[in-house]
């Protein structure tokens, strides 16, 4: 599920939840008219990205449609929940080079698509597990790699669904048993 296909938008109003690429989840704080560069004054949304005060962005409104999206739904965050819950994660393959490993994780975590990213999170938490078991870790940049989507998408469900981000793994794995179970 391309999110990024499925919700075209180009207006947003202040107040408003936007997905901002590898930001996260941003809130229109206002539209204002800016001039960076000293010459030319354009309309920007001013985001500020949610967990973090502390930052602000500018989007030029005439290529918001190209940089924010608006959160996905509850129904197609449910409908994402359900269509995982009937994936075989046991055939996942790990990627044992590393290097390439980082791209593909890089690749998933820059694009709009929340099943991938699921599924590189099950991997991921699969081959901790196996680290775990033999007294290692993951290494640094899978590490990453997982909370970096875990905040991605814990984040933005958080907030659709109105719960606190802690609580989206748990929501996610009992929809998902609820699922599976009405299928056996």
């Amino acid at each position: 599920m391309e999110s990024s296909q499925n919700n075209t938008k180009t207006e947003y109003t202040p107040n408003e939840y936007v997905s901002y690429g590898t930001s996260g989840v941003c809130q229109i704080v206002s539209v204002e008219q800016r001039s960076f560069d000293g010459e030319h004054e354009e309309s920007y949304y001013k985001l500020r990205p949610v967990g973090n005060g502390n930052s602000t962005y500018y989007v030029p409104v005439e290529r918001a449609a190209d940089r924010l999206r608006p959160l996905l739904t509850k129904e197609q965050i449910y409908g994402l929940i359900d269509e995982m819950a009937d994936v075989d994660f046991s055939e996942t393959e790990w990627c044992s080079n590393s290097r390439e490993r980082r791209g593909i994780f890089q690749n998933i975590l820059h694009s709009d698509d929340y099943k991938e990213m699921m599924q590189m999170m099950h991997t991921l938490y699969q081959q901790q597990e196996r680290k775990r078991r033999s007294g290692h870790r993951l290494a640094a940049a899978d590490e990453a790699a997982m909370h970096a989507a875990e905040n991605r998408m814990y984040q933005e469900f958080g907030i659709v669904l109105d719960i606190q981000p802690e609580q989206v793994h748990s929501f996610i794995m009992k929809r998902m048993d609820a699922v599976s179970s009405t299928k056996s």
